[in-house]
């Protein structure tokens, strides 16, 4: 049985309250109620001083991809951090190129495959496999 709960066919009311909110975005209470203290999604506080927010504002955030901060500006000035994969990586360093955004790779992967390269020779060298064990022969079958 599944913990999850198709929500496809409920009708969600207009305007929304934060509970309610969250649930249509499938994100926590907390996250909604920052994200509107940001104001990344539209929101308003009622007379009862309880959050509301439109559902066409909502769809607009569902809709918009979002970039995730990290906990605030380092000493750099570095704010955000994308995750890309290393096919699109050439992609998107020619996309920010434009904007005047420096993309700067936090993984090296060919200093990563030369050093696996150079360690499984360095293993097969010492007669060991690749978690270090040493590698049995197998005689060949008797008929």
């Amino acid at each position: 049985m599944s913990n999850q709960i198709d929500l496809s066919n409920v009708k969600f009311p207009d305007p929304m309250d934060l509970r309610t909110a969250a649930l249509y975005l499938g994100i926590s209470e907390m996250r909604i109620r920052t994200l509107a203290r940001e104001g990344t999604v539209k929101g308003s506080k009622n007379d009862a001083n309880q959050w509301q927010f439109k559902k066409a504002d909502l769809d607009v955030y569902k809709t918009t991809p979002h970039v995730r901060k990290s906990g605030g500006t380092s000493a750099n000035g570095k704010a955000h951090v994308i995750h890309v994969t290393p096919a699109n990586y050439e992609k998107v360093v020619a996309a920010l190129k434009p904007l005047g955004i420096a993309l700067e790779q936090r993984y090296d992967y060919a200093a990563q495959k030369a050093y696996r390269v150079k360690r499984a020779a360095d293993l097969k060298a010492k007669g060991l496999d690749a978690h270090g064990k040493p590698i049995v022969k197998k005689a060949p079958a008797q008929k």
